[in-house]
């Protein structure tokens, strides 16, 4: 009886071992502007178009120190507005976690930058990560470089965006699934064994 229990356990851990691994992996983190980065050669309008933002996403802004990110409530963006952020970052490479539903709103701290583009406005989807349609000019995979949305501008070396992929998550679904067989597996072999002896 404490045979079976041990392996019952070691089961059910792997089980909730590998949702967490294949939850994790449907994150995508895009790389706002791709090869351009958050600045005014961006064009960020139409670097939205085609793409799925989906809770568990994360945005990276990089950018120079003539620019900064704050994030606004919406009429506050429309009018490129920057006294009453909800989130202000200067530090040149911002993390933003994109941790609900609903729309959010980026802009350019100086006013004459956002009124000339920089300016980004996500739809956040619920229910956690999901794919990009079939066909959708989503994000790139990791250290591809893709030139920029703005039209002739070179790329600059910088990395783009992780895809998102039905079943998968880029480079990270290697590791995490052989660390999930591999923990996976112990209980089968070890069942295996157990039974031979």
């Amino acid at each position: 009886m404490g045979k079976t229990s041990t392996i019952l356990f070691l089961f059910y851990l792997c089980i909730i071992f590998g949702i967490s691994v294949i939850t994790r992996c449907n994150a995508t983190t895009y790389f706002v502007g791709d090869t351009s980065g958050w600045d005014i050669s961006s064009d960020l309008e139409s670097w939205t178009l085609g793409k799925r933002f989906s809770v568990g996403d994360v945005l990276m802004f990089q950018y120079s120190s003539t620019h900064s990110v704050y994030e606004v409530a919406k009429d506050n963006f429309q009018s490129c507005n920057s006294t009453d952020p909800i989130r202000t970052f200067t530090n040149g490479n911002t993390t933003v976690a994109l941790s609900k539903p609903g729309d959010r709103f980026f802009l350019c701290g100086n006013r004459l930058h956002c009124f000339a583009g920089m300016r980004l406005q996500v739809n956040v989807e619920g229910n956690g990560p999901s794919p990009s349609p079939v066909g959708a000019p989503g994000a790139a995979p990791v250290g591809i470089l893709q030139p920029s949305s703005k039209k002739n501008n070179p790329p600059t070396g910088v990395a783009t965006s992780s895809a998102p992929h039905v079943g998968g998550c880029g480079g990270r679904v290697s590791i995490g699934t052989v660390i999930y067989l591999m923990v996976f597996g112990f209980p089968l072999l070890w069942t295996y064994i157990l039974s031979n002896n």
